[in-house]
């Protein structure tokens, strides 16, 4: 696993460093080695231009430039920082970006202008992981200039422009080759649009240990967590599962969660689904137990009854949001005692039925929320737009608001229990197609009977999904893929 650390937390962790000891020039020198030993190797060092801020980043780059130009290379400054009379203002500058302006050497050129004449690379070091506010003026023009040259970028921790706790830009931001993240990784290398920018990823150790309550990114060996199989078990050892979902009209969700949870690995499926998909579900999915009932007049004792069987439930897909769907999930938050997966419409009307509130954090059963964006906004009661610009808070947020293990459903995929939040790198866009949500629920819920921990069920589901939309995509390529293609490809026996 790699770990992902906040702004906060890399601020509290360079102090705690100086606090113990080691001084901050010798920290801002280290990242500045680390970096220029990368440049060199992934770039071509035959004239350099360091683009640099007042800030701490700009104190990095500056450091970067003197070390190049006392191993003899060719280097050059455009300083874009305040000046006066002709020179840049080491009164307006950070401490460190003062003292590194003191040390550059004489024979290192320093212009305001962006001037690539010759330039074979460029690092920017221009604001570095403090930004906070939009890029206007000056620096939104020398940005502008960097990304129409063809000159490739070595962006300092994180590209300029680019929110470190986000990924979102601020009007505008840097397109790097490679990016050289100091210490750890922030959540603007891996949440869009910010991992478009970064190129290349590298986490520089300079001897700052991340925080224990770091962020994690989910990792192919973290397979290696799956509920082991014994070879004396039978159906009933590997999870009975309930699936409440497929109105009439719908199967086809209630088909994908069913047959998702058997290829992860479930004794026994049954799925609670109206009268009139008997035949579907007989002829699509024989393996499936049914209990069927009357959308009218839904048979109440029969669900609670299915609820009792189950080591794990999943409802909500293709349930529709009229009113069977509210009584199917109050009947279930008020029953279930196995993990309870919410998904899809079940989150739908429990947004806009509060009082569904009170059962939901009344709940006996260890509980998992799987909302992509658009369910999130509703959950919150906020605009899609501050979701999909701070996926970090949101999934935070969708935790306090439903007590509930938050798996947030986007091209970066965040999971949380209020306490670890993981971030999935895996997957592809191929899967941004109908049924790959009901595919994952369906995984997840698998993972529910048999994982230590409901925390640990969406972790895992949630990779496999994401490692069998892999494969899948290289064997029909993205555009092709269906749903049912993830699924099959969780027969793979390396998953």
């Amino acid at each position: 696993m790699a770990l992902i650390t906040t702004v906060k937390q890399a601020y509290a962790q360079d102090k705690k460093a100086i606090r113990s000891g080691t001084p901050s020039r010798t920290l801002m020198e280290r990242a500045a080695s680390a970096a220029l030993s990368l440049l060199k190797t992934e770039f071509d060092t035959t004239s350099v231009l360091f683009v640099c801020g007042s800030g701490n980043n700009g104190g990095d780059g500056l450091a970067m430039a003197r070390f190049f130009a006392e191993q003899g290379g060719d280097a050059r400054v455009c300083y874009v920082g305040a000046w006066k009379d002709e020179q840049p203002d080491a009164a307006s500058a950070s401490a460190e970006c003062a003292t590194q302006l003191s040390l550059l050497p004489a024979g290192i050129p320093v212009k305001k202008e962006l001037d690539t004449i010759g330039v074979t690379a460029i690092v920017d070091a221009m604001f570095g992981i403090g930004l906070s506010r939009e890029i206007t003026g000056h620096c939104a023009e020398v940005i502008a200039a960097i990304n129409q040259s063809t000159i490739p970028v070595l962006a300092l921790d994180i590209p300029s422009g680019v929110i470190a706790d986000t990924g979102a830009v601020a009007t505008i931001a840097v397109r790097a080759a490679h990016t050289a993240a100091i210490s750890a990784l922030k959540f603007g290398h891996l949440l869009y649009p910010g991992a478009m920018l970064c190129g290349g990823l590298h986490v520089l150790d300079i001897g700052i240990p991340a925080p224990t309550d770091a962020a994690q990114t989910l990792e192919r060996a973290d397979l290696a967590a799956l509920p082991p199989r014994s070879v004396r078990g039978h159906k009933g050892s590997f999870g009975r599962i309930l699936i409440i979902g497929g109105s009439v009209g719908m199967s086809g969700a209630a088909y994908f969660a069913a047959k998702a949870a058997y290829r992860t690995g479930a004794g026994l499926v049954e799925i609670f689904a109206p009268e009139q998909n008997r035949l579907i579900y007989q002829t699509q999915l024989p393996e499936a137990l049914l209990t069927l009932y009357d959308p009218k007049t839904p048979d109440k004792k029969a669900l609670r009854e299915a609820i009792d069987r189950a080591d794990a439930i999943a409802i909500g897909m293709g349930l529709g949001t009229a009113p069977l769907t509210q009584t199917l999930l109050e009947t279930a938050l008020h029953h279930a005692k196995a993990p309870l997966l919410l998904d899809a419409d079940a989150l739908n009307v429990l947004a806009t039925t509060p009082e569904l509130y009170a059962p939901l954090l009344a709940c006996k059963a260890p509980l998992v929320i799987t909302p992509h964006l658009g369910e999130a906004a509703r959950l919150l009661g906020v605009p899609l737009s501050r979701i999909a610009t701070d996926l970090p808070t949101a999934a935070e947020l969708l935790f306090r608001r439903t007590g509930a293990v938050a798996v947030l459903k986007d091209a970066r995929t965040l999971i949380t229990d209020g306490t670890l939040l993981t971030v999935n790198t895996f997957g592809n866009n191929g899967m941004a197609t109908g049924g790959s949500g009901d595919v994952l629920a369906g995984i997840i819920t698998a993972l529910l009977a048999v994982a230590k921990t409901p925390l640990l069920a969406a972790r895992l589901g949630v990779l496999l999904h994401a490692l069998a939309g892999d494969a899948a995509a290289k064997r029909c390529g993205t555009r092709a893929m269906m749903a049912s293609d993830i699924i099959e490809e969780l027969c793979d026996p390396l998953l």
